[in-house]
């Protein structure tokens, strides 16, 4: 059989043929040199042929070799941006490695030798899918495409003639871009590598547990700047600002929009600088960007108000726990000994909740890296996109593992990296039940234990700052290691830990008593009466939550003898949706009388207001003064009394 001959009859509408061959519906011209005065290319032999083209709403086979081919009586309809092509070659016996190109008359000038008229190319022994790159300028062109296929190399440009292969011509068209709508990019393109977003393209934004940038070039010209963003999973914040100063950051004059899922817009009028610069913050994937120059409003409405990060819902929490090692660094820490920790830890979290929360861990096979961790501690970012890619090779999306669900990786240290999570993913380096406790109460959308730092002042010294890390006696604090309690505070934030009876809201003066809150069990608070107090500052904006803290390893003596204030409120700026709206800033009720010389919290360790000394709300909400303790010392009956005077 004359597989050329062949190949022409059936692309004439014939299907008298074979069964293996494939009937294309499309009629064309085979062996024909392209008019138009575009040049000619052409390829041959025996071996391989362009079996399918897929873009546009072109859905094109073909079988049986053939040098060139005239596809134009089918148009594919294209966007400004990225656009996805499937191409697929066609072998006689043995799959070879062919390259693809695929150009564009971009211009319509009838070549394809102007600059970025390649748009787009790819080797591959089989079907491979690619994205087209089609700019601005091109918007509403028809014109013409190319496609070459040529086995072992590219094609050196659009109008080489070779010896193995073929070339297909289509029609074109770029359509004219709607910005009133906005397409879920995401569909049909590929998370984009690019940094500036082009004027009026969407582009589908990579994944995120953090934040994603991008610059806007030419406001300055443009009377405003119009930037929405839409569709996926996930909770972004979308932040911009325009002219001097960077990219947004957090507590800055930067325009922000947030609101209940991915759906977001910003508008700046009368931009004065070049480059507009964007922030999208938070946990997010599958999300489509926007920036249209000139446009006074967004092509989408957010819908509510973000409350933000107000709790964790859930009454358990699952573990997924991926162990890997290297060659020549074994994991320190085996399957028995991750089951005994774990249990332990499940034990604190059941202490700590009073018996309303529950862990659970699965354990994955163990990943294998068969290199030396050397060439990652001097590669770091090589080697989070590695355990990356493992992850997802085992079925797991580390930032989207499912409802409940927090994902670890535990590794030997690389590098000098550190333990540390945020919602949902842990690494883990330091593999310790305490540890393992304090990255898992990050992975659920706590930040450190603070501190306020006001000087000689308990707070508000007009000179204020907050110290990380700045509670020594809490978990999410310093506590760590000795599997410290939680503060009273923290504990609020995980729903069913605590009631409001437990810990209530104080609205008039009087003498209160609180029972030590660190003795509690799975079977409950073991507490005859309240475990702790709040009271709001005159102004209204702050909480102080007072608690009893008897059973801290290093501090117990300090902390039986007065009551431990946190503050919720206070100088917060939580940018990321996926972390709590709060953080707790413990008030250090003897500033400066230890001088730090040993480590940096040294002077927070004495924090408490200890009995017969008083605190004043510096906004004229109250007067507190612890009086009196008692009850069994060590234990959920030790109590101690605080006198209250509202002001």
């Amino acid at each position: 059989m004359n597989i050329k001959r062949t190949k022409q009859l059936l692309l004439m509408g014939s299907c008298l043929l074979p069964s293996a061959l494939i009937c294309s519906n499309a009629l064309a011209t085979t062996g024909a040199v392209p008019q138009n005065n575009y040049c000619a290319s052409s390829g041959g032999g025996n071996y391989e042929h362009i079996a399918g083209v897929s873009a546009g709403g072109v859905n094109n086979t073909s079988s049986g070799q053939s040098a060139y081919t005239d596809y134009t009586n089918l148009t594919a309809e294209l966007s400004v941006g990225q656009n996805q092509i499937t191409l697929t070659p066609g072998f006689v016996n043995n799959a070879y490695t062919e390259y693809w190109s695929v150009y564009i008359d971009l211009n319509n000038d009838g070549d394809f030798s102007d600059i970025d008229e390649l748009v787009g190319s790819g080797n591959g022994r089989s079907a491979l899918t690619t994205t087209l790159d089609i700019p601005a300028s091109a918007e509403g062109v028809t014109s013409r495409m190319r496609i070459a296929m040529k086995y072992n190399s590219p094609v050196a440009n659009a109008c080489e003639n070779f010896n193995s292969g073929e070339v297909e011509d289509y029609s074109v068209t770029i359509k004219k871009r709607d910005t009133t709508q906005l397409e879920n990019t995401c569909l049909s393109q590929t998370p984009t590598d690019q940094s500036a977003l082009v004027d009026g393209v969407p582009v589908c934004v990579k994944s995120s547990s953090q934040f994603q940038s991008f610059s806007v070039p030419g406001a300055d010209t443009a009377g405003s700047v119009a930037i929405t963003t839409s569709y996926g999973q996930g909770n972004l914040t979308l932040e911009a600002r325009n002219g001097e100063g960077g990219y947004p950051r957090p507590g800055d004059d930067s325009i922000r929009s947030k609101h209940i899922g991915n759906t977001e817009c910003v508008v700046i009028s009368n931009p004065t600088k070049y480059w507009t610069n964007i922030v999208m913050r938070g946990l997010f994937k599958g999300a489509t960007i926007v920036a249209d120059l000139g446009a006074t409003s967004c092509r989408k409405e957010p819908g509510p108000i973000d409350p933000g990060n107000v709790a964790y819902e859930f009454s358990h929490v699952n573990v997924i726990i991926f162990p890997i090692s290297f060659n020549g660094t074994p994991l320190p820490w085996s399957r028995d000994q991750i089951n005994a920790d774990m249990e332990t830890v499940k034990q604190y979290y059941a202490e700590q909740s009073y018996g309303r929360f529950n862990v659970t861990w699965e354990i994955k096979p163990e990943i294998y890296i068969n290199e030396p961790k050397s060439k990652y501690d001097s590669d770091t970012k090589a080697w989070h996109q590695l355990y990356a890619d493992k992850i997802a090779e085992a079925g797991v999306d580390m930032n989207f593992p499912g409802e409940a669900n927090l994902v670890m990786m535990a590794a030997p240290q690389v590098s000098t990296i550190n333990s540390q999570a945020g919602p949902p993913f842990i690494q883990l380096y330091h593999h310790k039940p305490g540890t393992i406790a304090h990255e898992m109460g990050h992975a659920m959308g706590l930040r450190h234990s603070m501190s306020v730092e006001a000087g000689n002042h308990v707070i508000n010294s007009g000179n204020d700052t907050i110290r990380n890390y700045g509670n020594p006696h809490a978990m999410m604090g310093m506590g760590a290691h000795t599997l410290e309690e939680y503060n009273l505070m923290y504990k609020s934030y995980f729903k069913g830990w605590l009631t409001d009876a437990e810990v209530p809201l104080i609205t008039s003066s009087g003498t209160y008593r609180i029972y030590a809150f660190d003795h509690g069990t799975a079977n409950g608070t073991n507490a005859p009466g309240n475990i702790g107090l709040r009271l709001m500052s005159g102004n209204g904006d702050y909480t102080y939550w007072l608690e009893y803290r008897t059973t801290n390893d290093r501090y117990n003596t300090n902390t039986k003898n007065g009551v431990l204030v946190n503050i919720k409120g206070y100088m917060e700026n939580e940018p990321l949706p996926s972390f709590w709206n709060h953080r707790s800033a413990l008030l250090d009720m003897t500033p400066n009388s230890k001088d730090n010389s040993r480590w940096a919290q040294e002077d927070e360790t004495d924090a408490e207001l200890a009995i017969g000394k008083s605190f004043t709300d510096p906004w004229n909400g109250f007067k507190i003064t612890p009086i009196a303790r008692g009850g069994q010392e060590d234990s959920a009956n030790a109590w101690i009394d605080v006198k209250v005077e509202k002001l």
